[in-house]
């Protein structure tokens, strides 16, 4: 069997990005100042980031936890490993990795990023939170939102205003005082895949 660095090339921009579960919704970071979004839009992701030099997985997660909103948080094994390259069907993969993860999602840096067009490998991992998010990192984590599973299979493709998703079931949980209600958020890294997941959930026969 293998570990989920098996299906990663060498030299391969790497990071970790959590999915974060409580009370029946996944929470995500909408984001700060100094990421680039299309006018009147925010996007919203897992926690996570680049793995520093030396680092483990585990080690990643909640370093960045920590500095992005101020938690720690437990990582939890998933039952099943999904391979989730931007070029073909996602796939089930079998690792011996523990925790296991949920997925290895191969996104595409966005246009108007530093990295447009490069690959990135995020390695999503389940966790749960053991404290209240407290200190956002403001340039970089505007607000903290749970989002339903409906919602992220919805928004996968149709692009909701922060007031749909709040009037459909959605909390602001940290931050987003200021925001404008007609703020359309979409689904970025983390995110996306986990949509994208629930999607081959729900379809399975």
């Amino acid at each position: 069997m293998k570990s989920i660095w098996d299906f990663i090339p060498a030299r391969a921009e790497v990071g970790v990005g959590l999915v974060l579960s409580q009370k029946g919704r996944y929470i995500f970071f909408l984001a700060g100042e100094r990421h680039h979004c299309p006018g009147g839009e925010l996007f919203y992701a897992g926690l996570g980031g680049h793995l520093e030099k030396g680092e483990t997985l585990l080690e990643a997660a909640q370093r960045e936890a920590w500095e992005e909103i101020g938690v720690r948080i437990k990582v939890i094994s998933a039952e099943q490993t999904y391979h989730l390259p931007p070029t073909a069907e996602p796939r089930l993969v079998e690792c011996w990795d523990f925790p296991r993860p949920l997925a290895l999602y191969e996104m595409i840096h966005p246009p108007g990023t530093p990295r447009a067009g490069q690959l990135y490998h995020i390695v999503v991992l389940l966790a749960c939170l053991l404290d209240y998010p407290a200190e956002l990192k403001r340039d970089e984590v505007g607000a903290v939102i749970a989002l339903t599973e409906e919602q992220l299979i919805t928004n996968l493709n149709k692009k909701l205003t922060l007031q749909e998703l709040l009037a459909g079931g959605a909390k602001l949980i940290a931050g987003g005082e200021d925001l404008n209600r007609t703020t359309v958020l979409y689904p970025l890294g983390t995110a996306r895949a986990l949509a994208l997941i629930l999607l081959l959930i729900f379809d399975s026969p």
